[in-house]
């Protein structure tokens, strides 16, 4: 009995998804024990499972956080550490926070991403995750363990905490879960720091989707 799973993702993903020669969707077929059906005009893509063949039960599972994560931005090769029983993803809305003001999600997304990069990079050294901004969504890549925890400190910047009390808040809960006493992040000169819109790399990131190619 064969399963299906539909995801839909931004067309600009689906060369990244599809990957030279087809490399990236046969990945994580073969990781997954799945087919990827992939449609690049409308961005569905169904996964399918045969149940019966199946050696891992949440395979179907693994494989529509890879798509996922894909069409949300992060690169292959981070998607792939899903497939790891001890990573999760999770993808926040971030309309479902600041509605549908432009301006507020331009403003959300710059301080998740900080002057650079600095305040994503320091979310993903203190966590050990993967962070991605992309349209108005924010994807997680991380160890099951800490997921909820990084998830929570994304909400709190969000919600318009300051970044260093997002930091401590990270480190300390981080560092308890470890039993690591060492400092897990160095502040910055101005935490406060926002993007730079004339950084390509940053507004590469910060790239406005259309509703219909938002994820469904």
């Amino acid at each position: 009995m064969a399963s299906e799973f539909l995801v839909r993702i931004p067309l600009e993903r689906i060369a990244v998804l599809i990957g030279p020669k087809g490399s990236t969707k046969k990945k994580i077929e073969d990781l997954t024990e799945t087919k990827l059906m992939v449609d690049s005009n409308s961005g569905d893509v169904i996964i399918i499972v045969e149940e019966e063949e199946l050696e891992d039960p949440i395979s179907l599972w693994k494989a529509r956080d890879m798509v996922k994560a894909i069409g949300r931005g992060f690169s292959p090769q981070k998607a792939y550490q899903i497939n790891n029983s001890s990573y999760g993803f999770d993808l926040l809305h971030l309309r479902d926070f600041v509605g549908p003001s432009t301006n507020a999600l331009r403003e959300v997304r710059s301080r998740l991403i900080g002057q650079k990069g600095k305040t994503r990079n320091i979310i993903e050294q203190t966590s050990g995750s993967y962070i991605s901004v992309f349209g108005n969504t924010v994807g997680i890549i991380s160890e099951q363990r800490v997921l909820q925890i990084v998830r929570e400190g994304i909400i709190k910047l969000i919600n318009g905490s300051k970044h260093s009390t997002v930091y401590k808040f990270l480190e300390e809960r981080i560092r308890n879960l470890k039993g690591d006493k060492d400092k897990l992040w160095v502040g910055l000169e101005n935490e406060e720091d926002m993007v730079d819109i004339t950084d390509l790399d940053e507004l590469e990131r910060l790239i406005f989707d259309d509703e219909e190619q938002e994820e469904s």
